[in-house]
Formats: C-alpha cells, sequence, structure tokens
C-alpha cells in the first residue's frame, strides 16, 4: 500500500527499511565513500568511530590529498559502513 505523494515519489505506507538505512542507501548502485581505497577508507572510518576528529576536519584531509568532491556529509556515511 502507498501512502500520498511527496513531491514527485510515491513511498510505500510500510517499510522494511529504517530511515537511517533510507537516508544512507548507495545512490546509483553505490555511495560516495565506497569509491575510496581501503586505506583512506580507514583512517576515516578510524578517526569518525574513535571520536577525536570531525567530519569537518576529515574533509578538509580528503580535499587535500584530491579529494575535490568530498564533502562532510559525504565524510559521515563512513558511520554505516563496517570497517574495511
Amino acid at each position: 500500500m502507498y501512502g500520498p505523494p511527496c513531491g514527485t515519489h510515491r513511498y510505500r505506507v510500510a517499510s522494511d527499511i529504517s530511515l537511517a538505512d533510507f537516508a544512507n542507501r548507495p545512490k546509483n548502485g553505490k555511495a560516495w565513500i565506497d569509491d575510496l581505497p581501503d586505506d583512506v577508507f580507514n583512517q576515516v572510518w578510524d578517526a569518525r568511530h574513535g571520536g577525536s576528529i570531525g567530519k569537518e576536519l576529515i574533509n578538509h584531509w580528503l580535499q587535500s590529498i584530491g579529494y575535490a568532491d568530498a564533502t562532510p556529509g559525504r565524510v559521515e556515511t563512513v558511520m554505516f559502513r563496517e570497517r574495511r
């Protein structure tokens, strides 16, 4: 059963997916964070899960090493991933 349209989309009323999972689902097959090399991904994962380094600083670091399309929001998706 579908609920009322939201913009141009219709969503199921009862869902098997949580809000967090829906918001962080991969778009076009994969999320941006999933394309990072394992070493870079794990450094980001360790920093965010350790709580010692914020997403803004990680974003600036990623941009400084060549990931110009990094954003704090993209960095934060690492919180919903497993370490590689």
